[in-house]
């Protein structure tokens, strides 16, 4: 195999290895892909990686649109599922970036219960709490917006319930994660 050959292989290989990113939703970040029911018990995902594409840690619960928590009806902006974050509780997916650039992570959310609550948004080593207005838009949930700049060529996002409600399960509903990748002037 000639010099220019490994060369065009070498580059080739690269150019792949930045065109695996693409902006919109994360793997899985609308959460249609359900967990096997063998890795629920109720509405409760048991274990650390059944819901597909996530890492999750905590009281995670696996939300259909139109369920019910009392008297108040859980609505799902996109699709039919999201996913609610307990006390403590937190979802995580490592995503293929550009070492040196800078994304945006979004995202709804909606508040279930009357407590104040909050996220913290982290991609390492940077992280920021955001706290969940009550704006009340159309749909009941609103978006919200975290930019970071990759130190890595992989970027682990981790969206995290750092509440410690009375009732463990009362935290926010989390829907259509997604990443942009921002441009520079």
């Amino acid at each position: 195999m000639g010099a220019l050959t490994i060369l065009s292989v070498l580059l080739c290989a690269t150019c792949h290895v930045a065109l695996a990113f693409t902006d919109g939703l994360l793997g899985n970040g609308n959460f249609e892909l359900s967990p096997n029911p063998s890795d629920m018990k109720g509405t409760v995902v048991l274990r650390h990686n059944a819901l597909p594409k996530w890492e999750i840690s905590g009281l995670v619960e696996y939300i259909k649109s139109g369920q019910k928590q009392g008297d108040m009806l859980l609505i799902v902006p996109e699709g039919a599922f999201a996913v609610r974050l307990g006390n403590e509780a937190s979802i995580k997916q490592r995503v293929q970036v550009i070492n040196g650039m800078y994304y945006s992570i979004t995202f709804s959310a909606a508040r279930t219960c009357a407590q104040e609550e909050r996220l913290n948004v982290s991609v390492a080593p940077d992280s920021s709490v955001l706290p969940m207005q009550t704006l009340y838009s159309s749909n009941g949930w609103d978006s919200y917006a975290w930019a970071f700049q990759a130190e890595v060529d992989v970027a682990e996002i981790v969206i995290h319930n750092p509440g410690k409600e009375e009732d463990p399960a009362c935290g926010p509903l989390i829907d259509s994660v997604a990443i942009k990748a921002l441009q520079t002037v």
